[in-house]
């Protein structure tokens, strides 16, 4: 019997394998096996924020792939994961047959997450920082920076008691040596029409890239779970 398609899923800041929990019936019931690892600090682990950084996070999905038997597997990065996503891609690169950048800023070589972002937001985000980590969003600030997120009220109740802190070593660290090489993976982009300015600069014209959009909020996982699970599908498939 044929293994169903792996679909791994990574959430991003603040988030965990609970943001995917509307999400993986809707994969598992159409055929895929989906997964969602859990990273050190997020979630239920209890690991102090402060004593993460970008390369734990990095190969605690490797060491999650690694206990996998089957090759060919679709890794899906939402937001922030994506630059854990390219890390573990460089590394594993045989075992993993698609990676989907879900709304993510997208790495580049030698460059953190603030290095990409600029000093105005490494400034205010450092200003957020207890304890070496970053609060999630107060709801007034989410409505700020993302006025169009889409997330209801009940949503938000589900998510604040779930929500974690962002180590504040993960934005500062670089995630590749190299740029992320459509030919030696299939690379898809998937962006949310409600996130503005886009996360990345990936277009349908994008050589060797596979792109889609989702008209959501930045959060799609939880404010549109149907439509996030069937574009996933389509990504996986193909």
């Amino acid at each position: 019997m044929t293994n169903p398609p792996t679909v791994v899923l990574l959430g991003g800041s603040g988030l965990g394998p609970w943001a995917w929990e509307r999400v993986t019936p809707i994969l598992n019931a159409h055929g895929l096996r989906a997964l969602t690892p859990q990273l050190r600090a997020t979630g239920d682990d209890v690991t102090p924020a402060a004593e993460v950084s970008l390369v734990d996070w990095i190969d605690d999905v490797s060491g999650f792939l690694a206990t996998r038997d089957q090759p060919d597997i679709t890794l899906v990065a939402h937001s922030f994961a994506g630059y854990v996503a390219a890390g573990v891609l460089a590394s594993e690169v045989d075992r993993i047959r698609t990676v989907v950048f879900l709304d993510a800023v997208l790495p580049q070589p030698e460059r953190s997450w603030f290095d990409a972002m600029g000093p105005d937001v490494e400034q205010f985000m450092s200003g957020l920082t207890e304890n070496a980590a970053i609060p999630f969003f107060t709801r007034e600030q989410l409505d700020q920076l993302y006025p169009r997120h889409g997330i209801s009220e009940a949503d938000w109740e589900w998510m604040q008691p779930q929500l974690g802190s962002q180590p504040l070593a993960t934005y500062s660290q670089p995630a590749i040596a190299e740029p992320l090489n459509p030919v030696t993976t299939r690379l898809a982009y998937i962006q949310c029409l409600s996130t503005t300015p886009p996360a990345a600069d990936i277009n349908a014209s994008t050589p060797g890239w596979t792109f889609r959009t989702l008209d959501t909020g930045h959060w799609p996982m939880i404010t549109h779970p149907d439509a996030t699970a069937q574009v996933i599908e389509e990504l996986a498939s193909l």
